[in-house]
């Protein structure tokens, strides 16, 4: 045999097993993506438990007193003389906090008590005359004696007025308690506008704003956990005690609900100070719930994998109450129900599956 002969006969040999190198390589491919394709994955398993929720709202808010007197400049109607407090001072219910300028009050009283010495001259004369006059002509003095009795009933009713607005110069406290501001002429150290004085209760409230949602969830006696950054190795415990029946519009146009918590025992953190609140409900019969890691979010909706004959079944879910690591199953599933937890993403409705 020539070498001419002979060479062609090799290339064809050299390209009928390339050609079976690449059918071979394609087979296994093949049959890789078939096993993958037909592979049964495993997955990790829960059981739907039966537990005791507690529902817990957190939120801030701010320290405020249960009794508050404040005494504004335009409140007033004239100026302030004297000022008999001080801030700090502890002051008892009764005791005087200001004396308002006297002038125009005291003007007030001795016209009034001129007018009701005038009308009860005018009323005797009226009377005199009527006594003295002869029987028939009395009459004639009937109407004179009934308007200038009406004139000292009025005179009378003007100088009580008088005098309780010269009383109202003299401004006391409604309550026992300590005050908080005290600046006679109403302006701050910054030059700002400010309450004349301010007189606050012992008694401390917490004050919070909740969203619509946790308001619906919120009701008095429900326990409360409360720290504060001022008091950073301190837990103070209180409860619910008034959620408002209506909501405000806050600076940031969402709706506002707010919510008062008394504080119990010792509280020392000052009025006006943050603190951070966690309300936690009172717990609830045992309700079946899955852990957070078992669900899958489908929009605003959530599902969970159900085992059943060692197929996956897709079930919606409704949720109730949730705590750090669990949520309420409240319609679609039962306890004792076993779940996938930890879904893989390829996961389909109905595909066979290995449990954990």
């Amino acid at each position: 045999m020539t070498p001419e002969v002979t060479r062609p006969r090799r290339r064809a040999w050299y390209v009928v097993i390339a050609i079976a190198i690449l059918l071979a390589i394609a087979a296994l491919v093949a049959v890789f993506v078939w096993r993958s394709h037909h592979r049964i994955p495993t997955v990790q398993t829960t059981t739907v438990s039966l537990q005791k929720m507690r529902r817990v709202i957190v939120s801030s808010g701010d320290v405020r007193p249960i009794q508050r007197q404040l005494i504004n400049p335009g409140d007033l109607p004239s100026p302030v003389q004297r000022l008999y407090v001080h801030v700090g001072e502890h002051v008892q219910k009764g005791q005087t906090l200001l004396q308002l300028n006297t002038a125009s009050a005291n003007a007030a009283v001795t016209q009034a008590e001129m007018a009701l010495q005038q009308a009860n001259l005018a009323y005797e004369r009226a009377l005199q005359g009527y006594q003295s006059a002869p029987g028939p002509l009395q009459a004639l003095w009937l109407p004179q004696v009934d308007s200038t009795e009406s004139a000292v009933v009025e005179a009378k009713q003007q100088l009580a007025q008088a005098q309780q607005q010269l009383a109202a110069t003299v401004i006391k406290a409604n309550f026992a308690g300590t005050i908080l501001v005290a600046t006679p002429d109403g302006i701050d150290a910054s030059g700002n506008q400010s309450p004349i004085i301010e007189l606050v209760g012992p008694g401390k409230q917490v004050v919070v704003e909740l969203s619509e949602v946790d308001a619906v969830q919120t009701h008095p006696g429900m326990k409360v956990t409360m720290t504060s950054d001022a008091y950073p190795n301190a837990t103070f415990v209180g409860k619910v005690t008034q959620v408002a029946p209506f909501a405000s519009v806050s600076s940031s146009g969402s709706s506002q609900v707010q919510v008062l918590i008394q504080p119990s025992g010792q509280f020392p953190v000052p009025y006006g100070y943050q603190v951070n609140c966690q309300i936690t409900s009172a717990a609830t019969a045992p309700v079946p719930t899955v852990p957070y890691s078992a669900l899958v979010q489908q929009g605003t909706n959530y599902d969970v994998y159900v085992i059943d004959h060692n197929r996956v079944r897709l079930i919606p879910v409704t949720l109730g109450i949730t705590n750090d690591s669990a949520v309420q199953v409240v319609s679609g599933l039962k306890a004792g129900q076993v779940v996938v937890d930890n879904p893989p993403s390829g996961l389909v409705n109905g595909e066979a599956v290995n449990s954990q």
